[in-house]
């Protein structure tokens, strides 16, 4: 993967686009980076299909390479997921959820509209089909579309943990538990932030990280930087300390991710030091996630008329 490297998101190229002083000028910047061929015309308005269509690009390099097709689709069960909330909502809607749905999950889309209209549970995971009936249930009750969101994120990591833990990577488990932690973590501040209870804190609480439930639980009447001081690890520790600062002087919760998805880039970054093995391969996809999670947010800001200097807060680390 070493020759593809140069094709990642440089600080070089994300500062190109920071300055540029349109969307459409900062969507040039990806011709430079093979997304566009330089004789497509490409508003930013379309930035989405681009994004997307470099995702599935991606994924058509990795595959022959990757030994077990296992490896691959642990990457791909999110989209599976995002298709399932989006069908959901649709339906309940009454709308079409047509351009919404994404083409990069292990289920093709239109097999999941028939298996999702059809209540076809006998041809899904267990984990998918499980998480299908308790938001169908759970929304016959509330009319909440926040629910369907809170129970099938947790199916769908329950189904990636359940993935991982027959793979033989431990970077890939490592890298899964790494991910828990800090989305745990993220809801853990936020939900302190809006004054929510610790029992709203335990329903979206999502297994399979580092740090338990019953940890959060007796942290919640604590301070942040008191709590931070119990985690598993100083890399979590640091990282929550400085986010609960910079949370408290600015108010901008969105550092949260973005000092998240860094540490999950530093994780990745390993993957340089290994030689032979599926970890490049892994650290390769995780790396391109974070790097269309990058554009999205430069674009979009742009799209929206978000200072240059907000903007460069909100970037992330690349690892290229």
């Amino acid at each position: 993967m070493a020759s593809r490297d140069k094709y990642l998101l440089t600080r070089d190229k994300i500062d190109k686009m920071l300055e540029s002083k349109t969307a459409d000028d900062a969507v040039r910047v990806l011709s430079e980076m093979n997304y566009i061929d330089e004789t497509e015309s490409i508003s930013a308005l379309e930035f989405e299909s681009v994004l997307s269509r470099e995702m599935e690009k991606t994924y058509s390099l990795i595959l022959p390479f990757v030994p077990d097709r296992a490896y691959f689709e642990f990457f791909l069960y999110p989209s599976d997921y995002h298709n399932v909330k989006t069908l959901l909502k649709a339906e309940f809607l009454g709308i079409n959820a047509g351009e919404l749905l994404t083409e990069t999950g292990t289920i093709p889309k239109d097999k999941l509209i028939d298996m999702i209209r059809g209540r076809i549970y006998d041809e899904m995971r267990a984990d998918m089909a499980e998480g299908i009936k308790e938001a169908l249930e759970e929304y016959s009750v509330t009319h909440d579309p926040q629910e369907i969101d809170l129970i099938l994120d947790k199916a769908c990591y329950r189904d990636m943990g359940l993935l991982a833990f027959g793979l033989d990577s431990d970077f890939i488990k490592g890298y899964l538990s790494l991910r828990i932690d800090l989305i745990n973590l993220t809801t853990f501040i936020r939900v302190k932030e809006i004054g929510k209870p610790a029992r709203f804190f335990s329903k979206v609480f999502i297994e399979g990280g580092s740090i338990s439930e019953d940890l959060f639980e007796e942290g919640f009447e604590e301070p942040i930087e008191q709590f931070a001081e119990k985690l598993p690890s100083s890399e979590l520790k640091n990282m929550l300390t400085e986010s609960a600062t910079i949370v408290r002087e600015t108010g901008r919760v969105t550092v949260l991710e973005k000092l998240s998805d860094n540490l999950l880039t530093d994780y990745i970054k390993e993957a340089k030091y290994i030689p032979y093995g599926i970890e490049p391969l892994i650290a390769y996809i995780a790396a391109k996630e974070n790097e269309i999670k990058t554009i999205r947010i430069i674009l979009a800001g742009k799209l929206a008329g978000i200072s240059t200097e907000l903007l460069r807060e909100r970037v992330r680390d690349t690892y290229a």
